[in-house]
Formats: C-alpha cells, sequence, structure tokens
C-alpha cells in the first residue's frame, strides 16, 4: 500500500511539473534585455548598434517588459513585470527615502540626440564601468527630505542613468561623457570601507579645514592684484584655469605686485609659472593633500575627509598614473594616498588611469 501511495505521489510531481512546462514560455527576463534590429526603425536600430557592440541595451522605459508565468484560478494570465529600479544597490533595494520623478524621452529628435550620447560615453568608457542595463530620460528629479535634486546621472550596482541630454551641446558631449565616466568611478570607490578608511586615516583631522597661513605664516603670495589685504599664502597656480590658460595667467600677473623676492618681478613666463605651481604643489603635497577647499575657496585646505577625497579622485581622473606620479613626486604622503586609491579602481573595479 505504501508503494502504491509512492507512485501515486510520483506520478502527481511528474504532472504538476509537466504542466509547469507547458505553461511557462521560453522566454525569460534574461531575453528581455536583448536588443532586436529593425533597419527601419533608425532609434531601434541604433539601440541595436550599441547592442552588438557594447553588449549593452538601452531602454526609454523602466518598465522593459514582462514574462507570462501562469493561468490563474479564473483564467487569466498572470505575468511578471521587469523594471530598472533606480532604488536597487548591491545589497538589495534601498530605504525609500529617496524617490525619482522621471519623465520619459518621447520626441524622437531627443531620443536619437541621448543615444548619440550614450555612444561617445561607452566608446570613452572602459568595459568595467559599462552597466548591465542604461536607461535614457528626459528629465529626473531625486526627492527627498533634504529637497528637491536635478539629476542628470544616476549610477547603481546594475542600471545607470542619464538625463537632461537635452541640455548639452553637441560639441560638449565628449566632455560631458568623461566627466560622467568619472563620477561613476568616484561612485564606486565609496564602496570599499575598509579601503577609504586606510585613505582617511593617513591624515590628522587636525589639518582639515585650516588658513593655509596657519602651516606656512612665513610664506608670502608673489602677485595678486591688490597686495594689501591678500599676503598670506595660499596655492592660487592650482586653480585650473591659471594652471591650464597662459593667457589667462599672464593678464592677471599684470595687476600683480612683487612680494616675494626669490620670485621674479613682472610678467611671467610659462616656465616662471610652471615652476612656482610645482613650488605650490610641494606645500600642498607636503600635508598630503592634491587642493584646496573648492566650497571654501583656495585659502583653505579640505573641510573633511569626504572633500579630501572628491579631490583626490577629480585628480587622479584628470591626469593619467604616470602623469599623476610625476605631479606629485616630491610628495610622498600624497603618493601613499594615492596608490590607495588606485588599487580600488584598478585592481576592483578594473579600470585604467
Amino acid at each position: 500500500m505504501k508503494k502504491i501511495g509512492l507512485y501515486m505521489l510520483l506520478a502527481c510531481l511528474l504532472l504538476a511539473c509537466q504542466k509547469e512546462d507547458g505553461i511557462t514560455p521560453g522566454t525569460g527576463f534574461e531575453n528581455l534585455y536583448t536588443i532586436q534590429d529593425d533597419p527601419n526603425d533608425s532609434i531601434q536600430h541604433k539601440r541595436y548598434e550599441l547592442y552588438t557592440t557594447y553588449g549593452v541595451p538601452v531602454f526609454f522605459n523602466d518598465t522593459i517588459g514582462k514574462v507570462f508565468v501562469k493561468t490563474d484560478v479564473n483564467g487569466d494570465s498572470v505575468f511578471r513585470y521587469e523594471t530598472l529600479d533606480l532604488n536597487w544597490a548591491f545589497s538589495g533595494t534601498n530605504s525609500g527615502s529617496v524617490t525619482y520623478q522621471v519623465t520619459r524621452l518621447t520626441d524622437p529628435g531627443l531620443m536619437m540626440k541621448s543615444l548619440r550620447f550614450a555612444e561617445i560615453f561607452l566608446k570613452n568608457s572602459q568595459q568595467a564601468l559599462y552597466p548591465y542595463a542604461l536607461w535614457l530620460t528626459e528629465k529626473c528629479y531625486q526627492l527627498s527630505s533634504a529637497g528637491v535634486e536635478q539629476k542628470e546621472i544616476i549610477s547603481r550596482y546594475r542600471n545607470l542613468m542619464f538625463s537632461w541630454i537635452n541640455q548639452i551641446n553637441e560639441e560638449d558631449m565628449l566632455e560631458k561623457a568623461a566627466g560622467y565616466r568619472n563620477e561613476i568611478v568616484k561612485l564606486k570607490v565609496q564602496n570599499y570601507s575598509d579601503e577609504l578608511n586606510a585613505f582617511n586615516n593617513m591624515l590628522d583631522e587636525s589639518l582639515y579645514d585650516k588658513n593655509w597661513g596657519e602651516f606656512y605664516p612665513d610664506e608670502r603670495i608673489p602677485y595678486w592684484r591688490s597686495s594689501a589685504s591678500l599676503q598670506i599664502w595660499f596655492p592660487w597656480p592650482l586653480v585650473e584655469e591659471w594652471e591650464q590658460d597662459s593667457s589667462y595667467r599672464k593678464e592677471m600677473m599684470t595687476y600683480g605686485n612683487v612680494t616675494n623676492p626669490n620670485w621674479p618681478e613682472g610678467v611671467w613666463t610659462d616656465e616662471e609659472f610652471d615652476n612656482y605651481a610645482l613650488y605650490c604643489r610641494g606645500l600642498v603635497g607636503a600635508l598630503g593633500f592634491v587642493s584646496y577647499d573648492p566650497g571654501y575657496g583656495s585659502r583653505f585646505t579640505p573641510r573633511n575627509t569626504d572633500v579630501d577625497l572628491e579631490l583626490y579622485l577629480e585628480e587622479m581622473m584628470k591626469y593619467p598614473r604616470k602623469q599623476f606620479l610625476e605631479r606629485w613626486e616630491s610628495s610622498p604622503l600624497v603618493i601613499k594616498k594615492y596608490e590607495i586609491l588606485y588599487a580600488i579602481i584598478r585592481d576592483e573595479l578594473g579600470v585604467e588611469l
């Protein structure tokens, strides 16, 4: 009798499996991320090109498809929907304290422009930074207890979203895409808490949020528009425009006064300016920093470790490894902090600088 019962149970299980096989189609969620070509649809064809070239499916909607699950007791079909969740992180879904208000792309011209931008981003990024799926939207706002914030980019463990592309000029797309790439690297670095603790513990907290003059009271700036009230030293040559645009910095020099006999009088040559910039990097780097606090102005050290990390990552993404090491070779503390972050970016994220 027990054998008969066992046979009946096995038969029921087999029948159930056969029924399940019959109601479950061959199409699963993974197939929803496969982009099909339509040569007669320029937008769809462009999506297909991006998918076949870079392996990244691009969507204009957060709901990308549905999969048939079964027929319920009433004879109605039951589906499961696959969506792109902006709150999904590596450890699961966020608490929900942050929500997003999104306007979908519907204008064909803007959709094609967004696809061109996506292509520029993918073409100029390393594969390690490619998302599982890319969502292009017209507008996106982040709503939280802190208020409403316009979001141009949201990067999560699986998904990446770009928005407000209508505000990007065609000639600025490459620069903007590089900025987004750098932003993604910075966001991913935040996940490595142990390494970041080592980075943050390199400096004493007393170094943060201080006037540079507290560390270098005997230093004086060589030139400035007005010499009376701005004599306390700060690393003004590290301001990006002055460091990169020789015509701008020469114009600034013409307003200056000689306040430090160690530096030449008059309008400096590029070589003289670069020598002084190197000197300033030496003073900044001796404290373990690579720049001033952008929120407080060039007269203050970074206000905290978060700002310091942001400045390091910006400097690292701006210059290739060889050039970075050359720029800061006189500052061993900077090099040590750099190597901590470089190991994360290269070894963990797989991104070469």
